[in-house]
């Protein structure tokens, strides 16, 4: 019985014993001149199993039984096959002697015979590609970062990568290795955004690319034969990659085409002048060099991708040291239209760690490419301390300001603003010509256990000698639709403004006046009480509430205005004008859709705003009305969408309008300049306030052309430095229901206007120049500038 398990025991391994794979090491050099070989193909012959050299000519790949035949090939030499017999006992030299070059006489046409060469390979893969429906491989991929003097990081895995027609890529890393100074989880190398430049459209750092092998690329580049050479008896040809098109995001280099099979065998490419990045990015540089090989069958797959790239980033007074990064990856072992594991496409996530997945266990492992001496030298040197940061310090007197304010003792202020800030205490600042300075309190407390928030504030104004004072509470009831539903209440008393803004708050406002700048805002004391609901998602990117308020609302009366700003630099501050007085009740409705922050302008938003307010005598109100307001934004590309930075036109169209009797402190208005800020969604050449009406309407558009201007004016300093040009236009109407004794402010008419920016000069800011088109006028002003 035990004999009996015995050999049943050795017959189990057997099967494991037999499939030993075995390491095959070696160096491949050139016959003549004894020079190693970087990049060199070596492949197992039958298999789709390959492997490259390191770029000191050195591989290593791992064969399961012998005789084993290797194929090793290298651009411009001869290939050389290497039959083993049996596992080596030491390393392997594989010399290669270079081919000869032809010097074939060129017939002038027309059509360069590099075209007639790309358009025979491009009508090829057309059909070999159909065929091609999906694949496994195997990959290795090691990603490192220098600086200026030295590595300061490696990290190396080993993944599978799929490849489905129609759903497209994943992968699984399923070992990872690193320098000591990153961990785990900041290793990401693998595949999944490496391009294959037999695609026809290549994502390249965020940039959409039309491949050289694309149907129409003959449109897109220029393909130029430099020379023939031979190969195992077959044709070579270098062909070089040019764009036809100045503006559009293309490749040039090098494409070497195998003559007959007409396939590719190489590409070294980078991308043109186009790819490009605003402020602060000051220099950007990628190539990328791909290999492919068909094993001995009918698809042509890639091998390698080797990446090199740098970036520099800087602005005035912080400057960081180059960032210069390398990646080779490895593919072999392809498994061809082979049907792929359901569980790989179920998650969305293009990478995930095979410890996060059920992934049935590899029986080989996937050998790395050897390290160079350089590597091994990083991997012994680098420990735990060595951070990226300490590696990436910037320079320049912002750095060093940084570096003062981290390296504190804490005393102070700083420490003071610290305890503030951790308790949920915030100082509570304002200045305006009928309060003069506010100053006070505002604290915040989350409770996020019990889905509870709470609020409250004071303050005390020195020139009206009132206090401002108030609280509220947002309490979570229950989920919803993935978010909840909250109760909103609170009381406040407080100085409020008689219109509102889309773009400007009073602390804005605050700072303009004190500078000696117009006060944007007209004002009215409100003592208010409110309660509502609020529905937070109920349906996708969708915010409902609905809110009941009471308001007491009073003017200042007699007050005088304070007339002062820090420098004496303003004129005599306008009087403040008296509202109808009364007690206001009302339900407020609201519906954001998409709703974001205000960027005034810095990216384009997708969003829409609608709100009604009901008021009526019926439920003790002193006023009856109903007011409607709704504000659509939106922006979409135009031009050069393959771009990372496509050229867009943004529009915000809003509009109000009312019913019945609407107080003057429930006005609509559309926002003017903010001194000489002009932002998007403003009348740039309304000067320093906004106009107001029981009814408008204000429709603005900018169209953002970024460099492209500058580049075909062939202006590359401007181009490399980020400038762009945008071109505006807006319109604004506003009426009242009727006459009011005090002024307001309203249009004569409808208010019109153009005008042009020079956009992301020195990357922080654009300068806008309108003129008024309805009457005369003309504003310079200045805003944020427009990145997306």
């Amino acid at each position: 019985m035990n004999r009996l398990l015995l050999f049943l025991l050795l017959l189990a391994a057997l099967p494991n014993v037999l499939v030993a794979q075995q390491e095959v090491q070696g160096t491949v050099l050139d016959a003549e001149t004894g020079e190693t070989l970087p990049s060199a193909t070596i492949l197992l012959e039958g298999t789709f199993r390959g492997t490259i050299t390191n770029p000191e000519g050195q591989f290593n790949i791992q064969i399961d039984r012998f005789p084993a035949t290797l194929v090793v090939r290298y651009i411009g030499y001869n290939s050389e096959q290497i039959v083993l017999d049996e596992a080596p006992d030491g390393l392997i030299q594989v010399q290669l002697a270079r081919s000869v070059t032809e010097l074939e006489e060129i017939t002038v046409t027309e059509q360069d015979p590099g075209l007639s060469i790309m358009e025979i390979v491009i009508a090829r893969k057309q059909l070999w590609r159909a065929n091609l429906q999906t694949y496994r491989v195997e990959a290795y991929t090691r990603q490192s970062l220098r600086n200026d003097t030295s590595i300061v990081s490696i990290t190396e895995s080993s993944s599978i990568a799929y490849w489905d027609r129609e759903l497209g890529h994943r992968e699984v890393q399923l070992s990872r290795r690193q320098t000591s100074n990153l961990s785990d989880d900041q290793n990401f190398s693998g595949v999944r955004y490496q391009p294959n430049f037999y695609d026809d459209n290549i994502q390249i750092a965020g940039y959409q690319m039309v491949g050289i092998t694309h149907p129409e690329a003959p449109r897109y580049y220029n393909f130029r034969l430099l020379e023939t050479s031979q190969m195992d008896g077959k044709p070579v040809y270098k062909i070089e990659v040019t764009p036809r098109r100045n503006l559009q995001p293309l490749f040039e280099g090098i494409a070497w085409v195998l003559g007959r099979e007409y396939a590719l065998l190489e590409v070294e490419l980078k991308p043109n002048r186009v790819v490009n990045f605003p402020p602060p990015v000051q220099d950007f540089d990628l190539s990328y060099s791909q290999q492919f090989s068909n094993y001995g069958g009918e698809f042509w797959l890639p091998v390698d991708m080797r990446v090199e790239g740098l970036i520099r980033i800087g602005i005035i007074g912080l400057q960081f040291p180059r960032i210069q990064f390398r990646q080779v990856s490895r593919l072999t072992d392809y498994e061809i239209n082979i049907e792929l594991p359901d569980s790989i496409y179920q998650r969305e996530n293009w990478f995930v760690r095979a410890d996060s997945v059920t992934q049935r266990r590899l029986e080989t492992d996937i050998e790395p490419i050897p390290l160079t001496l350089e590597e091994v030298t990083a991997y012994e040197t680098i420990d735990s301390t060595a951070t990226l940061d300490e590696a990436f310090r910037p320079e320049g007197f912002l750095a060093r300001v940084a570096e003062a304010s981290d390296g504190g003792n804490g005393a102070g202020f700083g420490i003071g603003g610290g305890m503030i800030a951790a308790a949920g205490i915030s100082p509570r600042l304002r200045y305006n010509r009928m309060d003069g300075l506010h100053l006070g309190l505002n604290m915040n407390r989350r409770f996020d256990d019990a889905g509870l928030r709470i609020n409250m504030f004071g303050g005390y104004s020195f020139h009206s000698d009132i206090w401002d004072y108030g609280a509220g509470i947002q309490q979570k009831l229950l989920p919803f639709s993935g978010e909840a539903i909250y109760l909103r209440a609170g009381y406040e008393n407080t100085t409020d403004t008689i219109y509102p803004s889309r773009l400007y708050g009073t602390g804005l406002g605050s700072i303009v006046m004190v500078l000696g700048g117009e006060d944007y805002f007209d004002y009215f004391r409100n003592e208010k009480i409110h309660a509502g609901l609020l529905f937070r998602r109920i349906l996708p990117r969708t915010d409902v509430g609905v809110t009941f308020n009471r308001e007491l609302q009073r003017s200042f009366g007699d007050l005088e205005v304070r007339d002062y700003s820090l420098f004496g630099w303003h004129n005599t501050r306008r009087p403040n004008p008296m509202i109808e007085e009364g007690t206001l009740h009302a339900f407020r409705f609201d519906v954001g859709l998409n709703l974001s922050p205000n960027t005034y302008g810095f990216s384009g938003s997708r969003q829409l705003q609608l709100s009604i307010e009901v008021a009526d005598d019926a439920i003790g109100s002193d006023f009856s009305y109903t007011k409607f307001d709704a504000v659509l934004s939106y922006n979409f590309e135009t031009f050069f969408q393959r771009r990372l930075f496509a050229n867009t036109l943004d529009l915000q169209l809003a509009a109000g309008a009312s019913l019945g009797e609407l107080p003057l402190q429930r006005f609509g208005s559309i926002d003017g300049t903010k001194n000489r800020f002009t932002p998007f969604g403003s009348l740039r050449t309304r000067k320093y306030l906004p106009y107001t009406g029981s009814s408008y309407w204000l429709a603005v558009a900018e169209h953002n052309f970024r460099t492209v201007p500058f580049e075909i004016l062939g202006l590359r300093p401007l181009v490399d430095r980020g400038w762009g040009i945008i071109v505006f236009a807006g319109a604004g109407y506003t009426e009242a229901s009727r006459d009011f004794s005090e002024s307001i402010m309203m249009t004569d008419g409808v208010h019109t206007e153009a005008g042009i920016s020079l956009n992301s000069i020195l990357g922080i800011l654009r300068i806008d120049v309108a003129k008024r088109l309805d009457a005369p006028g003309a504003f310079i002003g200045i805003s944020v500038p427009r990145y997306f």
